[in-house]
């Protein structure tokens, strides 16, 4: 559904901290205004950008990684 999770851009590990900073920074914003609903929503999707990013993300010179363009060529099939 939300499709591969690695993306040449994300390669570096220092934007892949700075995205799941920002969003733990965002989280921690909505609580502190009383938005108890958005903080919740957000800190999920900081879980699940620190699972993706920093945990199970395939750098650029794992072998079952796929190009993009390769990727486009097996949807097309």
């Amino acid at each position: 559904m939300l499709g591969p999770a690695e993306h040449p851009w994300l390669d570096p590990l220092w934007r892949r901290v700075a995205l799941v900073v920002f969003c733990g920074g965002w989280t921690i914003v909505e609580f502190a205004a009383g938005n108890t609903g958005w903080a919740s929503i957000v800190g999920a999707i900081t879980a699940y950008a620190a699972w993706c990013y920093l945990y199970a993300y395939k750098g650029s010179d794992d072998p079952s990684r796929k190009d993009p363009a390769q990727a486009n060529e097996d949807e097309a099939q």
